[in-house]
């Protein structure tokens, strides 16, 4: 088998693996793309984070299929349960992404090594993984400042970046979601933070400081027409709103 075989065996492998789990968007990053997205703005190298490094796959979940996993261990929802420092999602994904991607590579062990990082508050080194997701083909930012997937729409979340000595391609870009789009969601923020023009954190923030009804929700978010079929339920995008909320000392 060729290496490039091999490197596209480890793709499919791990996108068949990762989708029992709900991780349903893999996408991979060469290592030419890697560098000219993280390197200049974030100074961090591909060979910073895994000697002999080939390439990276970025890991989100799709939808709402990983929360509902996540819920059905038992464990924990709220911070101040968990002996994870910072939030039992983050726990069990380390869990689970790291059984899972060893899973992955057993065929090609030991010669296949990598090493998992995750974007939790205070993860190091930190990465700029939107910019990242745009090297690995995702649209950029829209009007509510994350990335809108084509399938999924606004209703994903990065989980990892999986460094591998494996040599990795980037495929084609995906479609832009947001081209051409009446951006209900702008007019669906009662307070203005989603705009064409970019979103805003501050706006957002302090709105939600004292609105109790967009601490659980966001009836921008819902407005998006991109994906609404996988559509978080209410339980999920309140347990992500709450997090955003948590100051960073609440997380230590």
């Amino acid at each position: 088998m060729s290496l490039a075989d091999d490197t596209r065996a480890i793709l499919t492998a791990a996108r068949s693996r990762l989708a029992l789990e709900g991780l349903h968007i893999v996408l991979p990053i060469g290592r030419r793309e890697f560098e000219d997205a993280a390197a200049g703005p974030s100074g961090v190298h591909l060979d910073d984070l895994l000697v002999g490094a080939g390439g990276a796959l970025l890991v989100g979940d799709g939808g709402p299929d990983f929360f509902a996993r996540f819920r059905e261990t038992g464990r924990p929802i709220r911070a101040q349960e968990a002996a994870w420092p910072s939030n039992p999602l983050d726990g069990y994904t380390f869990d689970v992404l790291t059984a899972a991607v060893a899973d992955v590579l057993v065929p090609w062990a030991p010669a296949v090594s990598f090493r998992l990082i995750h974007p939790f508050v205070d993860a190091r080194p930190a990465l700029p993984f939107q910019r990242l997701g745009q090297a690995a083909g995702l649209p950029a930012p829209g009007p509510l400042g994350i990335q809108i997937h084509p399938i999924y729409g606004p209703w994903w979340a990065y989980r990892a970046l999986v460094v591998m000595s494996a040599e990795l391609a980037t495929e084609p870009v995906l479609s832009a979601s947001c081209l051409g789009c009446a951006r209900p969601c702008a007019d669906a923020c009662p307070v203005g933070a989603v705009a064409a023009t970019g979103f805003s954190y501050e706006r957002c923030g302090g709105y939600r400081a004292v609105a109790p009804a967009c601490r659980d929700s966001c009836a921008a978010r819902i407005a998006c027409p991109v994906g609404f079929t996988h559509r978080y339920p209410a339980h999920q995008l309140a347990f992500h709103m709450r997090a955003s909320m948590w100051s960073r000392s609440d997380r230590r």
